[in-house]
């Protein structure tokens, strides 16, 4: 990906939810990554082969997406390494703001009839979300089923519907 994407990728994964974020660009003599900071949390990417701030640095690759806290650093004395790496900019972006939940709490949805909504046994019948903690994980409560006793069960958003 180039730099100039992962930058837009970045700011309009932010600005959907309403936040205006500020990536801040490599610089000479400092660190030759961009990086941006949401609540306790840094995500960075970085040039493949380039330093990032002269010219010619919107057609650059980048890669080494990284989260970690703001206040934790790397130490090279004791070989501990702050953060975590992901695979893409998307990854990074979901760790410092998961985008909101497709269905809402109290929503009555149905399953889909896929070949995994068939094979769990929840295609066609309606529920109540009960709760929705991510965009793909959603709580339901299966109208007609008795209360299982260790909660309920999480489902793919992928394989739910609006009832009607």
């Amino acid at each position: 990906m180039k730099a100039i994407n992962a930058i837009k990728k970045v700011k309009s994964h932010f600005k959907k939810q309403g936040i205006n974020i500020e990536i801040y660009p490599p610089r000479a003599g400092g660190s030759y990554k961009w990086t941006f900071q949401h609540g306790d949390y840094v995500g960075s990417f970085s040039p493949n082969g380039h330093n990032g701030y002269s010219e010619g640095w919107e057609d650059v690759q980048v890669s080494g997406f990284h989260v970690r806290r703001y206040n934790d650093h790397s130490d090279l004395q004791s070989d501990y390494f702050a953060g975590s790496y992901r695979e893409n900019i998307s990854q990074v972006c979901e760790s410092l703001l998961p985008s909101p939940a497709k269905y809402s709490v109290g929503a009555l949805v149905r399953g889909k009839q896929t070949k995994r909504a068939q094979r769990f046994g929840f295609a066609g019948k309606v529920g109540l979300v009960m709760g929705a903690t991510s965009n793909s994980n959603i709580t339901v409560n299966w109208l007609g089923d008795e209360k299982p006793n260790y909660g309920y069960q999480s489902f793919s958003s992928r394989d739910l519907e609006v009832a009607n």
